[in-house]
């Protein structure tokens, strides 16, 4: 099963852009870690063993901590510091290469203004916050962009995640399906421990997109999910990557696949599958999908949905009524305690 809610479809037509292929054999690996190393060799031994492993392999250290475990220091990869805990979205997007937390489509206003009035360009447009995305110049308004780098796709997993030894050529064969206009390739998250939680967030599909059909009948997701996503990376790098508003794991892979859908659709891999363990504990399970329904707020504010405060709903399986009813709830308290009740009433322009 996949996930029951829908996202709202892109109306822009503001964007052109066709993605190049995707080659299984460069593609690179960008994966955040906090207080979980154990979880991080799991997911590296699981990349560096499929058939074809990522060019190369970024690891993001989140922790509070600065410091590596030793054995961390054997395997093919880089390192990147947070220097403290930042959240999931900011340690993604360093660990891909952004240098600011400006997205490039937020500099085309002050850049238009500076030009119209024959002033300096401020610091952060002249500087650059991605060096892979080139323009011709600032002579004029920038309205064509191009990726210089050797990679043009780019792949997001987490710690504790075991993937398909095809995984990569899985992805491959959904490009060549969607042809030039796919943005983004997502991928099925399942559970892999034994237990009624891992079956649960298995059988509910808890961490697969929603999906859509298209007009040829072909379901494609309406967004991605960070621990099996990949991503071209001009469009990733120009929408400034995932929204650091989105400080916890909840809500900002879903945003992103929003964004996303201004420039193609999203590839659904459906055999492209990642396992990931989830602790057979309720206390774990309900701050998980408390920390969802906060998610839920943000992105719904952000994008002006329906309400997407949780629902009752029969579940795939009757054992699973009682874990259901726990992540509604759950859910609900999140959604509930993200709302700021000072900003109602209010018009804002933003």
């Amino acid at each position: 099963m996949t996930a029951t809610y829908k996202l709202p479809t892109p109306i822009s037509t503001q964007y052109r852009f066709r993605s190049k292929p995707v080659n299984a054999r460069i593609i690179k690996t960008i994966i955040p870690t906090y207080e979980d190393w154990d979880g991080l060799r799991v997911t590296l031994d699981s990349l560096l063993n499929l058939k074809t492993p990522p060019k190369e392999i970024v690891v993001v250290n989140d922790n509070k901590q600065a410091g590596i475990p030793n054995w961390l220091e054997k395997y093919p990869v880089e390192i990147v510091d947070c220097r403290g805990n930042v959240g999931p979205a900011k340690a993604r997007n360093r660990g891909f290469g952004l240098r600011s937390e400006i997205p490039f489509e937020k500099w085309l206003g002050p850049m238009n203004e500076a030009l119209s009035e024959h002033q300096p360009l401020p610091d952060y447009i002249k500087n650059g916050y991605c060096p892979a995305l080139k323009y011709l110049d600032c002579a004029s308004s920038p309205t064509v962009f191009e990726w210089d780098s050797p990679i043009d796709w780019y792949y997001f997993t987490d710690c504790g995640c075991t993937h398909e030894p095809d995984l990569f050529l899985k992805f491959e064969e959904t490009w060549n399906e969607c042809g030039d206009s796919c943005v983004a390739v997502s991928g099925p998250v399942t559970g892999s421990g034994s237990g009624p939680i891992n079956d649960y967030m298995t059988e509910q599909g808890v961490l697969n997109p929603p999906l859509e059909q298209n007009i040829h009948g072909i379901y494609l997701p309406q967004a991605v999910i960070t621990a099996n996503a990949l991503i071209a990376g001009l469009p990733f790098a120009f929408l400034g990557g995932f929204d650091p508003q989105f400080s916890e794991a909840a809500g900002e892979d879903l945003d992103m696949g929003i964004r996303l859908r201004d420039f193609g659709v999203i590839g659904w891999a459906k055999e492209a599958r990642v396992a990931h363990k989830f602790a057979e504990d309720e206390s774990d399970f309900i701050k998980r999908f408390q920390r969802y329904g906060r998610g839920n707020r943000k992105l719904e504010v952000k994008h002006q949905l329906p309400s997407q405060r949780a629902r009752e709903f029969k579940p795939e399986k009757p054992e699973h009524k009682r874990l259901a009813d726990l992540s509604v709830k759950a859910m609900r308290e999140g959604y509930d305690e993200a709302i700021v009740r000072i900003e109602r009433g209010i018009l804002k322009i933003v």
